[in-house]
């Protein structure tokens, strides 16, 4: 009797050690989106209502490891549909100056243009004093393909915006199918003040699009006492159907720390992307990924120059605001096919207008944010479509959680 209750009590005690190991937490996250073109309130869109559920579930797996699983329901209502998704679920070992990460994990570029998101696979780090080496193999053909957003091509750029089809699910649900392989190395302080980053990273189309491209990137920043300097850019190789184009991207910025006691900053940025030159010896730089580019427009990052200025900066212990003006100017006449460009401009002409974006977010407390941004999109300010029609928004986001 007493061999019974003594072993009793150790599974009561191994079992509430691992309930304590064991974090849950779950995330509730709203938008709502108001459009009004040319501030006509005939017009005024208030559909636009999306939301997920998140729910996470970490714990530690023997003395090296951890395991994270998380998920999304997704809803929206212009069209109304319900989606599942699993989100980051990986595992992750250190051992020491090793790392390994399997499952689907958040992958970037150094410069966050080409290859951006979730992806299935594995990677391997290894860490040394004279900087840092990674390798990575990524899968895309099973993630969901609207948070993926990968539209590298005219096909796959009209199937992200097919509405999930249960009856055809396989071919509605999930993402083009890419295979993806990086080695990077970074190194946080060459010389004593300067940071690098670089990555070779190549991707091979695994479907029918007879795609593939590779990628040479370098990234450095500069900090100095009251500024950062930070210079970027990418060298793209693509093969499509047999030929080789390249293509090049590039990004600049220098950020100013105003002295004051809440923390706040300036910065001061230029992004290029090429277009498909005259000659067609350049082609139109192709990321993998779409990060859209701005507020309103949302465009693809390919051929596009985008100036920007920026002022992010905290008002109070739990307020702060970013203020944005966003320049475009597309760098040749096929590549840009977003707003105001319609089949009907016919001039030569290559200034797209301007953006000018404000956002607040409120820290109500450590579990509920709220975020509210309004801008205006300006074609007036180009000289592609003048007369076009002034967009304007304004995004709603809500975001509680409970750990």
């Amino acid at each position: 009797m007493k061999k019974n209750l003594l072993l009793l009590a150790v599974v009561f005690h191994l079992c509430a050690f691992s309930l304590n190991a064991i974090d849950f937490g779950l995330v509730f996250n709203q938008d709502a989106n108001i459009d009004m073109p040319a501030f006509d309130s005939e017009k005024i869109d208030f559909n636009n209502i999306s939301g997920s559920l998140l729910p996470r579930v970490t714990a530690p797996l023997g003395k090296t490891g951890r395991l994270y699983i998380s998920a999304s329901i997704n809803y929206k209502t212009e069209p109304f549909a319900v989606i599942p998704e699993l989100t980051r679920t990986d595992i992750n070992f250190n051992f020491g100056n090793i790392k390994l990460n399997m499952g689907r994990m958040f992958y970037s570029d150094p410069l966050g243009i080409t290859a951006n998101g979730l992806f299935d696979g594995a990677q391997i780090s290894f860490i040394t004093r004279n900087g840092n080496i990674r390798a990575t193999g990524l899968y895309t053909g099973l993630l969901y393909r609207e948070r993926a957003a990968i539209t590298m091509t005219t096909n796959e750029l009209k199937s992200n915006n097919v509405k999930v089809d249960y009856d055809d699910f396989a071919n509605t649900y999930f993402a083009p199918k890419r295979v993806l392989a990086a080695l990077e190395y970074d190194h946080s302080y060459i010389a004593g003040f300067v940071g690098l980053k670089t990555s070779i990273l190549t991707q091979f189309d695994a479907g029918d699009e007879n795609l593939n491209s590779h990628y040479f990137t370098a990234a450095l920043s500069i900090p100095g006492k009251s500024a950062i300097f930070d210079l970027g850019g990418c060298f793209e190789l693509i093969d499509y159907n047999g030929e080789t184009t390249p293509a090049f991207a590039a990004d600049i910025g220098l950020t100013f720390m105003l002295p004051t006691k809440l923390e706040k900053h300036i910065k001061l940025s230029g992004k290029y992307s090429s277009g498909v030159s005259e000659n067609k010896t350049i082609g139109a730089f192709l990321p993998i990924t779409t990060v859209p580019q701005g507020e309103l427009v949302e465009a693809k990052f390919s051929g596009l120059y985008i100036l920007s200025l920026d002022y992010t900066g905290r008002l109070a212990k739990s307020l702060s605001a970013n203020m944005s003006f966003t320049y475009f100017i597309r760098n040749d006449l096929g590549t840009y096919r977003y707003y105001p460009v319609t089949e009907e401009n016919t001039e030569e002409e290559f200034y797209l207008g301007a953006e000018i974006f404000t956002r607040i977010v409120w820290t109500i407390s450590s579990g509920i944010r709220l975020n509210l941004g309004t801008g205006v999109f300006l074609p007036a300010l180009g000289n592609v479509a003048p007369d076009a029609d002034i967009l304007w928004r304004t995004k709603l986001n809500l975001v509680i959680s409970i750990y």
